[in-house]
């Protein structure tokens, strides 16, 4: 296949004035972030090659999109030490684990090694404003997008919330504000990253099985303020012990939500505030304030952006009261107390997929709230769950279901009037769906069969 000519760039040095034109760059994983990665790089002149470990129809299609850009070398199917030692840098994609043998004969070559996020920050022409943490990354970096827009400025929301950084470059100006949702694997390889304004919203205990302990996991998300100096500013959880931690190592300028701690008066939180906003919401209001955007547009932004699908997302309400949540992108227990703690009022909720091994003790005591109503259980993990949970004498009603369309009859049927039914599995979704997003949509499907397709625009 002939190789299509490619449009000149207008420049190819970095932010840095380093040109890239000539480099040997060789790209790990050819997913979104990998193919994003591959067309900056192909723009920049570089020298691209790129190596999969896996192979299905799809990734020969993408092969073949990469050979008409001009890559020099796709394998897919496994990676070769060939490949690595062709090249002078790796780029990463979040999903490759630390001891895929590209990494090792890089590491082992002393070759810089550099995640998607930290690839396009060196070309990136905008202000960042980055957003780690172990829940709420995706919606705070949703809000905060919509409230920049809200408020005149042209803002894009990027980064591990299925956007890649490298893809939006080209739409980014020195006017435009670039909002990024960053993970911990991607913080991993970042070495200059520097956003103006770094979010921290909450640390627990995730990725265990990619970092080897929470001390490691913890100090990833520190990664994210490691370049910033005292014109930049750190927006962190003070409720948080170890984040408070992390606060006193920054260089840059503290703000707080959550405590006020050494917030100056214009930026302390009112109790009203605390009380009534969530502390991911806080945190947005805070960055609202650095901008200088007033309080009463950042409120009325809250409460009315919907937020992103599968995440804490309204899906229905039936005619006697009962409300629909879908939050399918909750993989870990983690991310169901954070559910849970987002969910007022008395709650079903619906919990279960593929058994991963994790510790399912933290669930215990926000499960056995008088408020939880009832616990229905599918997948995998649903025999597991259920000896947990009778093993500490629930309060609650416990079903195991066999399908998804069998929980939500159950949830409906345990739901009293004004309760919600909350999705929010704490299990990866492989053992009955394709991914997260399947497993949302299929749920959204049968609610919607069983309330008449009734909205909740609440």
């Amino acid at each position: 296949m002939t190789p299509v000519e490619l449009e000149p760039s207008p420049s190819r040095t970095d932010v840095f004035g380093r040109s890239w034109e000539g480099r040997r760059v060789a790209i790990v994983g050819l997913g979104r972030s990998g193919m994003a990665a591959m067309d900056l790089l192909c723009r920049m002149g570089c020298r691209v090659r790129i190596t999969e470990a896996k192979e299905t129809p799809e990734l020969r299609t993408m092969r073949d999109t990469c050979a008409a850009r001009g890559v020099e070398d796709v394998e897919i199917g496994g990676h070769s030490q060939r490949l690595i030692e062709q090249s002078e840098l790796l780029v990463v994609s979040p999903g490759v684990p630390e001891t895929a043998g590209p990494i090792r004969w890089a590491l082992a070559r002393r070759l810089p090694i550099l995640s998607e996020i930290e690839l396009a920050f060196r070309f990136c022409p905008s202000t960042i404003i980055a957003v780690t943490g172990t829940n709420g990354k995706s919606t705070t970096v949703t809000l905060i997008a919509e409230l920049l827009k809200a408020s005149g400025h042209a803002a894009i929301a990027c980064g591990n919330l299925g956007i890649p950084f490298s893809s939006i470059l080209q739409q980014l100006t020195s006017r435009t504000i670039a909002v990024v949702e960053v993970s911990s694997f991607q913080l991993l390889w970042c070495d200059q990253f520097r956003p103006h304004v770094g979010v921290l919203l909450n640390v627990g205990a995730n990725h265990l099985d990619r970092h080897p302990d929470a001390e490691a996991y913890l100090s990833a998300k520190a990664r994210l303020f490691q370049r910033q100096t005292p014109t930049d500013w750190a927006i962190l959880n003070g409720s948080d012990p170890r984040i408070v931690g992390i606060g006193e190592q920054c260089h840059a300028q503290r703000v707080w939500f959550g405590e006020d701690r050494s917030n100056p008066p214009w930026l302390r939180l009112a109790g009203q505030t605390r009380q009534s906003f969530t502390e991911s919401a806080q945190a947005v209001l805070q960055v609202g304030r650095l901008l200088g955007i007033p309080d009463p547009l950042s409120w009325q932004v809250i409460r009315t952006c919907r937020g992103l699908e599968h995440r804490m997302e309204p899906v229905a309400t039936t005619p006697r009261g009962v409300r629909f949540v879908n939050d399918s992108k909750s993989t870990t227990p983690d991310s169901l107390r954070f559910a849970l703690s987002e969910t007022p009022g008395d709650v079903v909720v619906i919990i279960g997929g593929r058994d991963k091994g994790l510790d399912f003790g933290d669930l215990l005591e926000p499960l056995h709230r008088e408020r939880v109503k009832g616990i229905v259980l599918i997948g995998e993990s649903r025999s597991r769950l259920h000896s947990v949970l009778n093993g500490h004498a629930s309060r609650s009603v416990v079903r195991e279901c066999e399908t998804l369309g069998e929980a939500v009859r159950v949830a409906d049927h345990l739901a009293r009037p004004g309760t919600t039914v909350l999705l929010s599995p704490a299990c990866a979704s492989f053992d009955m769906f394709r991914d997260f997003e399947d497993r949302g949509r299929a749920f959204k499907a049968i609610v919607n069969t069983l309330t008449g397709g009734t909205r909740n625009d609440g």
